[in-house]
């Protein structure tokens, strides 16, 4: 399979499926890594109107923004992404691995790598620059094909050196 690369994504994934709604959530998930950085408008326009939800298993006092595990509702989810869009200047690049579409092609799971290259502020210190190749597995929930929810886990530890 061939990769192609949709702004600062690369899919590396097969997006292979009959099934329609899968095919158009895998597009939504492009666009929202795409998006990282970018347009926050367009970001929040791929999200459910009524109560979204960001999940973060692994939460620590030492990463910012990652205080509680559930961030349910408008003002938390935005509360989430607003200082990654406003506190992070650079490189914020993000690489498909895999699409894990089961029966339910309202839930697909995702596992992504990133290439961070950033100065952050804001929550994490006023030009912090933080360099950061994670890697990570995502569950997206849809609903009409705009995210409902997204859940993510990754290597906390190697996160956390970063910010050290």
């Amino acid at each position: 399979m061939d990769s192609k690369t949709i702004k600062n994504v690369t899919v590396n994934a097969s997006m292979d499926t009959a099934n329609e709604d899968a095919r158009k959530n895998m597009d939504v998930i492009i666009e929202f890594f795409s998006l990282y950085l970018g347009d926050t408008d367009q970001f929040y326009s791929l999200w459910v109107e009524d109560n979204p939800a960001v999940i973060t298993p692994f939460t620590t006092e030492d990463v910012a923004v990652l205080h509680n595990a559930v961030q349910e509702g408008w003002d938390a989810v935005k509360s989430f992404f607003n200082p990654i869009f406003t506190d992070m200047k650079g490189t914020f690049e993000w690489t498909i691995d895999e699409f894990m579409v089961g029966e339910n092609p309202n839930t697909i799971i995702t596992k992504t790598r990133s290439n961070i290259d950033i100065t952050a502020n804001g929550p994490w210190g006023n030009d912090k620059k933080i360099k950061y190749n994670g890697i990570y597995v995502q569950i997206f929930k849809f609903e009409h094909n705009k995210i409902k929810s997204f859940e993510e886990y990754y290597d906390s530890a190697l996160l956390n050196k970063q910010y050290s």
